[in-house]
């Protein structure tokens, strides 16, 4: 019975039933902070349907359930406040609204003065090899802004014919090898894998559609489930469509629901056969990240508000919409949204900027009733960022001219979009900082008991997400004119213009031995432009300076760093030797000059004294001694010891013929 409702249901929106409507189903939180005596107050507007009452929850953000309610609050309620709580840390809330024949849920991230998220990973980069050549200089951007926002990169170029196991094969090697693997970002038509036995006995396809959408559908997800997958059982061509047959040992896997939770966010910039614009895939690719760069650089004039269409209703109960008002609320506050009429979501995002955008509605391959069509898109340029889009047909994306991935197509694009409804989606965190592909992955693992509801498809194969799986909600102007200095033996020092905007609390200043690779936080906070970096290994180093502010939200605060402008240098530091007990006037500093194959030393004084220095290798043999008498404060001894290479050395000091000091020293 559950399965023909959702047959019957889908083609037509449902009549609210007794005067509900979508919005009922979702509680709009938002939060005010105090910083002391520290509080989180949440607040939400008040459930339009019935008279329900209101059980508050409260988590860590990594715990894996909510637990008992802090809090049971009666009919009427529109605000909690929370006086457990502490400064810089930040806790997740679910609020559940139930009626007599209602229940409503809300989701918020909220925190005061949430701490700065200053590494986040590996992020692998698989390129469609199509773009490696004529997207060139728009990649390197792309990857320094992702390395400039924490992520450390591996990025490997594949040709899109390579099978999806061959292309699973890297991410397992990647996964296995690297720290940290937290994402996938594929750019291109590399290998969709496909997934699914949709039918009409056990699974219905999630937009209802039967037999006509049966069999597999696109499953991106696959790539980041990493066991459980099998090609043995299915046996489905009752679909319209060829791509969604599944035969044994045909290429597509058996699963509907995954296998196992997903690792990693998984994310997918794809502008194959797209024809409906006039532009080709190369110069679709540049167009896109050209606004994902300036995106992220706080250069588009982009207002945090949100719009949205509604074309199903509340749908018996599943009410697709409150995906917009259930995550528009914690990250641009309910008052920030705006709905608009069938036919007018489109050309309202075209008239001005929209950060978030919601639309719904019966739909097609290439569109969506009361939201437009994949040619309207192709017409009006997309002045949003990230959008969620849910209708019949077009969750399915890997076809001509596809609705779903037909926003980032436009000109200028969107960046992000998702088929959001079946399953729910859930993206409150970013009000706090992190990027939309952690709330891709949790939507994705979300099978309905965490995050509620899950509505149908939670936990399935097709969820997926088109864009960039690193954008964020909050950027900040980055700042300029980085300048290294490296003299010999002194370490570096950094210079930099500031950030233009007035906000900024200060910079941290970050150090790695790769473009790429992990950007260790070398400073404290920063309130000015200079840094003198004086310990270290020698060679050449990529240093990173990022700018940071308090981002006040509707979800509390937190520390938001901007995307760091790198720079390099070849540094050397003095590795310095203090000889300290029975020699406490002599001090021994070692300075390692690759450049020149030569060990300087130099022997400092405190008071007059007669010293020799005995210099040796690891294979023992003596490279150098020198006797002198020093004055108090005399830094005039020095020795150049030739063939220098890195290594272990002793440093044998005495003082007349009486006292010996032996030190090894690693250079």
């Amino acid at each position: 019975m559950r399965q023909l409702f959702f047959l019957v249901l889908f083609f037509i929106a449902a009549i609210s039933s007794f005067g509900q409507a979508t919005e009922d189903l979702a509680v709009e939180l938002t939060a005010t902070t105090v910083v002391s005596p520290p509080s989180i107050t949440l607040h939400w507007k008040p459930v339009g349907f019935g008279t329900p009452t209101f059980a508050v929850y409260k988590k860590a953000k990594t715990a894996t359930t909510f637990g008992s309610p802090i809090a049971l609050l009666p009919s009427g309620s529109i605000a909690y406040g929370d006086a457990s709580v502490i400064v810089d840390s930040a806790y997740e809330y679910q609020v559940i609204a139930t009626g007599s024949s209602l229940v409503s849920t809300g989701y918020i991230f909220a925190a005061i003065k949430s701490p700065p998220i200053h590494n986040k990973g590996t992020l692998i980069m698989l390129v469609d090899s199509t773009f490696t050549d004529s997207c060139a200089a728009a990649l390197q951007v792309l990857m320094q802004d992702i390395s400039g926002d924490g992520w450390q990169l591996r990025r490997h170029d594949i040709s899109r014919s390579l099978p999806d196991t061959n292309v699973k094969d890297i991410i397992i090697s990647d996964y296995a090898a690297l720290p940290d693997v937290k994402a996938v970002l594929i750019l291109g038509h590399i290998a969709v894998p496909y997934s699914g036995d949709f039918d009409t006995v056990t699974y219905y396809p999630p937009d209802g559609h039967v037999p006509y959408h049966d069999g597999a559908w696109p499953a991106d997800i696959w790539y980041s489930c990493m066991s459980g997958w099998t090609d043995v059982s299915v046996n489905n061509t009752l679909g319209s469509y060829s791509a969604n047959w599944n035969t044994p040992g045909d290429g597509k896997w058996d699963q509907v629901p995954i296998p196992s939770a997903g690792l990693l966010q998984i994310g997918r910039v794809d502008f194959w056969n797209m024809p409906a614009f006039s532009a080709t895939e190369v110069q679709l690719m540049n167009s896109y990240l050209a606004k994902d760069h300036s995106y992220k650089m706080d250069s588009l004039s982009m207002r945090h508000r949100a719009v949205l269409h509604d074309d199903f209703g509340y749908f018996g109960g599943e009410g697709f919409a409150a995906n917009g008002w259930r995550n528009f609320s914690p990250v641009v506050t309910n008052d920030s949204l705006t709905v608009v009429a069938p036919g007018q979501l489109i050309t309202t995002i075209n008239a001005d900027t929209y950060q978030w955008a919601y639309g719904c509605g019966g739909g097609s391959f290439t569109g969506a009733g009361g939201i437009g069509s994949t040619t309207d898109f192709a017409a009006n340029a997309g002045n949003s960022i990230f959008m969620m889009l849910f209708g019949s047909y077009f969750g399915d994306w890997n076809v001509q001219n596809n609705f779903l991935r037909a926003p980032l197509c436009a000109n200028p694009p969107f960046l992000t979009n998702c088929w959001a409804g079946r399953p729910n989606w859930f993206f409150h965190h970013m009000a706090l900082g992190e990027n939309i592909g952690y709330g891709a992955l949790l939507s994705q693992n979300n099978d309905g008991t965490l995050y509620q509801p899950g509505n149908y498809g939670a936990g399935y194969i097709h969820a997926a997400l088109m864009g960039d799986l690193t954008l964020r909600t909050d950027y900040i102007q980055p700042i300029s004119h980085l300048t290294i200095t490296a003299p010999v033996h002194s370490g570096a020092t950094l210079t930099w213009t500031a950030s233009p905007d007035p906000a900024v609390l200060g910079y941290y200043v970050y150090r790695a031995d790769s473009a790429f690779g992990y950007f260790k936080l070398i400073s404290s906070l920063l309130t000015t432009t200079t840094f003198h970096d004086v310990n270290g290994h020698n060679g050449l180093k990529y240093y990173m300076v990022r700018p940071v502010k308090l981002q006040s939200t509707p979800s509390g605060s937190y520390n938001n760093l901007g995307i760091g402008v790198t720079d390099t240098a070849h540094v050397s530091f003095a590795s310095s030797l203090q000889i300290a007990g029975i020699m406490p006037r002599l001090s021994v500093n070692v300075f390692p000059n690759p450049a020149s194959n030569y060990l300087n030393v130099t022997v400092n004084a405190s008071d007059p004294v007669a010293a020799s220095l005995t210099i040796i290798n690891e294979a023992g043999q003596q490279m150098s001694r020198t006797a002198k008498m020093l004055n108090a404060g005399d830094n005039t001894y020095s020795q150049n010891v030739s063939k220098y290479a890195s290594g272990v050395y002793n440093l044998v000091l005495r003082s007349g013929d009486q006292e010996v000091v032996t030190r090894w020293v690693k250079l």
